[in-house]
């Protein structure tokens, strides 16, 4: 019994059709019909394909598919009608063309999709990110490794802070550390900017930025929370109005005028709270800050007292 083939063209007349030499790859094949399909699609954007272009792109495409092997010798039987097909008949649209176009332009579809789960993702993220009840900052030796547990055993002692942000910045005198200008360049945007209401320094950041004015007097509290300070007593100064800024950048700053007329405690002293005995996140100094005007007060005097115990 003798099958009849399903072939429209021969490959002798494929590779006339398509305009290439016999001693064609399939790379040659594909870089062609590349040429052929960008044609099709410009001519749909400037609205200038008319019915001669389209069966001469659909005869091209035909061409392709057996030149590349997609098209299958098989019998020539009648072929019933899918769901998929419906829909595809449905929406308008060939199925060959579409089989095409997804072949073709597989990786850029690929590519599209992940590109758009990311995105979707970063979203959610943002989206269900919960907000923190208190920001905390700490700058100076960090030691990250602790900083989870640092925050667990905040929330394990203050019922009422559920979640804690935090914001590290490694700086230190005593490091050699090729990005420290960028850490301080984000020192400077955490006092300046950020919902960071607390701080634990260590003694080096906290003498670059008292003096400035960073941080809010804390004799009130203390004395509020029975607070011992006789041990912060070096933490006691006054805060400057105005410098005299050198000429030559190699000379230090000097005062021109302080906003204090007695030295103030801007800064505790709580290297050896019991709070911190297994949580150093911080070395070798920790010294509690809090932002000039903080926003939530109540919260940080709980804070304050933990810290100091």
């Amino acid at each position: 019994m003798v099958m009849e083939v399903n072939l429209k063209y021969t490959k002798k007349e494929s590779r006339a059709i398509m305009e290439i030499p016999i001693n064609s790859t399939k790379e040659d094949i594909e870089k062609r019909y590349d040429v052929v399909l960008k044609k099709h699609r410009q001519m749909k954007i400037d609205g200038t394909l008319t019915k001669e272009a389209e069966e001469d792109f659909q005869k091209k495409t035909d061409a392709y598919r057996i030149l590349m092997g997609y098209e299958v010798e098989e019998p020539k039987v009648p072929k019933k009608e899918t769901y998929v097909d419906k829909a595809f008949v449905k929406a308008g649209m060939d199925r060959k063309k579409a089989g095409n176009f997804f072949y073709y332009y597989k990786y850029h579809i690929l590519v599209t999709i992940i590109v758009i789960i990311i995105i979707a993702a970063s979203i959610y993220s943002i989206v269900t990110k919960v907000k923190p009840d208190i920001t905390i900052g700490v700058l100076g030796e960090v030691h990250e490794q602790m900083t989870d547990t640092f925050k667990q055993k905040i929330t394990k002692n203050i019922p009422e802070i559920k979640e804690v942000g935090l914001e590290t910045v490694m700086l230190s005198d005593r490091i050699n550390d090729p990005n420290s200008s960028m850490y301080i360049q984000k020192a400077m945007v955490i006092f300046a900017a950020s919902n960071t209401d607390v701080f634990l320094l260590s003694k080096y950041v906290f003498d670059r930025y008292a003096y400035d004015g960073a941080f809010m007097a804390m004799d009130d509290v203390a004395k509020d929370l029975k607070i011992d300070t006789k041990s912060s007593d070096y933490l006691k100064l006054k805060v400057v109005e105005e410098w005299n800024l050198p000429k030559n950048p190699n000379e230090k700053r000097t005062v021109k005028s302080y906003k204090d007329s007695e030295p103030k405690l801007y800064g505790i002293d709580v290297t050896n709270s019991k709070f911190f005995k297994d949580v150093d996140v911080l070395g070798p100094e920790k010294i509690l800050a809090v932002r000039a005007k903080p926003k939530n007060l109540e919260l940080i005097q709980k804070l304050a007292k933990l810290f100091a115990n």
